[in-house]
């Protein structure tokens, strides 16, 4: 039986499945995770596609149940917290049981693809897609090789708000008793599903943020292979966007070394958003309204500005496309009612919002300055081969207007008005606070792999077809298998060269921090607060500079410098911490004895310090009386304060 008969024989893939999950749950390492996030991320959206029975082509799906799964988790953990009830471990994996039982009976009963007129990919893309597929899981997993923590700033907080909804079971409205914020006005949707992940795949909060960070990777790789296949109706489009996402641009394989999970997991669901709001202009309808709704509704809880992204894409396919249709106010219409449904979705969180914006914010803090602008972000804009991409998503934008000038014009429009949205000053408007030039650059692959995707696909079109019109059947498929052999080997040899992402300077944490975080959670007292060594970070908001600054996440300990969303709290707690980290960051040449004057005034017990610390330095603290080393290795020490 060849691989592709197997694949026309749901009952045979189910049982090939099935036996692939109990050999990774017995040998693989961190098995729980390979076979619980698949059903995570796959499960709930391939379920509630199938219920739908939307007319969409097979390689649009896998985008669509991907993106409602993720957005359906933040929108489960919103309604239990709205309704007074917590999503303990034992019902999330009671859940992810019911998920899987549904799969294997809707699996059992599913009628052959074929059969359906369902699958109508060659052989030959859908291996190069798997091909694809498996080096990006094989790069992704080498990336994050020798690592213990996630790197960087962001990493810290997304571990603090992931830890409070797994302890609580319910959304973050409030981080006590972690940080004093009770309205806490920031997205969620990423950390509900890192905290799920971490019930279900039994991980350390460090390891399963890192996994999940990975996995989140490859999935941008899938979700915008699907994308740009069901737009272009190539399934080639979807292969080449892959490689580009993949391999050949830097982002987003670099989020990992800043810790950007939230703008990842709003990208990966973003392409459902673009396949859902395109072939609604052809057949809206209750059922693609409700969808839609739900994944905007998720992506409002995923992250701002990847919303933001999707609302402007609505309005390029509108522009783009919808005002050539007859049904153009139909479909207006349509995706008004879609955001409108998504905002009700959401009520119970945006009523926090927008009560804590009110209070402490004012129309000019919507106001972007120097962080906000275009020659700020030059430097991610044109990073590495980004120069290149650029010219070959404006030829791919050339040769596909060919074809399917549709599709290239809607994403030329959808391009230009997120660029205006993070330029707003080009039309006489202040910038934005919140949708940036930064985080612009760092998605700008998205368009990029898209754009470069149809070209190809348009290209391979077209000399096809100058080969048919020269009656030239063996030189047809002389070219196809030359493509793909060439594909199958730019994939190969971008994949291989491809293995290392880190910046080393943004490694707060280290594999040797992890015994004595561990130690302070379990030897020291839940109300011990630790001194730790400071730096500056973003003006006046400073960052930890040693594994001690993962004492909060990890252990659940206070720490004098805190995660960075202790800006959300209020003024006055903003403004003590203010005073101490500026303490912390700028005093020189402190003996033992005025570090330990500092901590009785302030309150700390406790000082985590390391060989290199600039203040805590454990060579300098472990000869003075005034310190009990409670804690040592090579590399750090733990001090109790006498």
């Amino acid at each position: 039986m060849t691989t592709l008969m197997m694949l026309n024989r749901p009952r045979w893939l189910l049982i090939g499945l099935l036996a692939a999950a109990l050999v990774t749950l017995a040998f693989i390492p961190h098995g729980r995770f390979w076979v619980f996030l698949p059903l995570l991320v796959f499960g709930p959206g391939y379920l509630i596609e199938r219920s739908l029975r939307l007319e969409l082509p097979w390689l649009a799906r896998p985008a669509i149940w991907v993106g409602a799964s993720l957005a359906l988790i933040p929108l489960v953990y919103l309604w239990m917290t709205a309704a007074g009830l917590r999503l303990t471990p034992l019902l999330i994996n009671a859940l992810a049981g019911l998920v899987a039982g549904l799969l294997i009976r809707v699996g059992w009963r599913a009628p052959s693809p074929q059969a359906a007129g369902a699958l109508a990919v060659p052989p030959s893309m859908l291996l190069l897609f798997g091909l694809v597929t498996l080096l990006t899981i094989w790069t992704r997993v080498e990336h994050i090789a020798g690592l213990v923590f996630p790197p960087w700033v962001d990493s810290v907080h997304h571990a603090t708000i992931t830890r409070v909804i797994a302890e609580r079971g319910q959304v973050p409205y409030s981080l006590r008793p972690y940080l004093p914020i009770d309205r806490f006005a920031y997205h969620w949707g990423y950390h509900a599903i890192a905290a799920t992940t971490l019930h279900g795949a039994g991980m350390s909060l460090p390891t399963a943020m890192l996994w999940l960070g990975q996995a989140l990777g490859v999935l941008q790789v899938i979700t915008i292979g699907s994308c740009a296949a069901a737009l272009w109706k190539r399934p080639l489009a979807g292969v080449v966007a892959g490689i580009i996402v993949g391999f050949v641009s830097i982002m987003p394989a670099y989020f990992l070394s800043w810790g950007r999970y939230t703008l990842l997991a709003g990208l990966v669901l973003l392409p459902a958003v673009m396949v859902l709001t395109w072939y609604s202009a052809e057949q809206t309808s209750r059922r693609w309204i409700g969808l839609l709704s739900l994944l905007i509704a998720g992506l409002l809880t995923i992250h701002f500005v990847a919303a933001g992204f999707a609302l402007l894409w609505c309005a390029a396919v509108w522009l783009g496309r919808g005002v050539w249709e007859r049904s153009r106010w139909q479909l207006l219409a349509g995706l008004a009612s879609a955001t409108g449904v998504a905002i009700l979705l959401v009520a119970p969180w945006l009523a926090v919002l927008v009560g804590q914006t009110a209070q402490s914010v004012g129309p000019t803090t919507l106001r972007g300055g120097d962080y906000n602008t275009y020659q700020n972000a030059a430097g991610l804009y044109w990073t590495l081969n980004n120069r290149l991409l650029v010219a070959l998503a404006l030829l791919g934008a050339v040769l596909a207007l060919w074809q399917r000038w549709r599709v290239a014009l809607s994403l030329l429009i959808w391009s230009a008005l997120v660029i205006l949205f993070a330029n707003p000053v080009w039309v006489g408007l202040p910038y934005l606070s919140f949708f940036n030039n930064n985080i612009v650059a760092l998605a700008i692959f998205v368009p990029f792999s898209l754009l470069i995707g149809g070209g190809v696909a348009a290209l391979d079109t077209a000399v096809i077809r100058w080969l048919a019109e020269r009656r030239a059947p063996a030189r047809v498929r002389s070219w196809r298998a030359a493509r793909t052999l060439t594909l199958a080997l730019a994939a190969l040899w971008s994949g291989l060269t491809f293995r290392s992402v880190i910046n080393d300077g943004t490694l707060i944490a280290q594999g040797y921090d992890a015994p004595a975080l561990t130690w302070a959670a379990q030897n020291t007292p839940p109300t011990a607060r630790f001194a730790i060594n400071t730096e500056g970070w973003l003006y006046n908001v400073a960052r930890g500079s040693d594994g001690g600054w993962w004492l909060l996440p990890f252990a659940g300990r206070e720490v004098s410098t805190p995660p960075v969303i202790y800006t959300y709290g209020p003024r006055p707690y903003v403004q003590q911490v203010q005073a101490t980290t500026n303490w912390l960051r700028t005093a020189k040449d402190q003996s033992p004895a005025d570090l330990a004057d500092w901590m009785r005034a302030n309150g700390f017990s406790y000082a985590y310090a390391t060989k290199a610390g600039r203040l805590f330095n454990s060579r300098q603290l472990a000869p003075s009386p005034l310190f009990s080393e409670v804690y040592h290795s090579d590399e750090v020490s733990i001090f109790a304060l006498k």
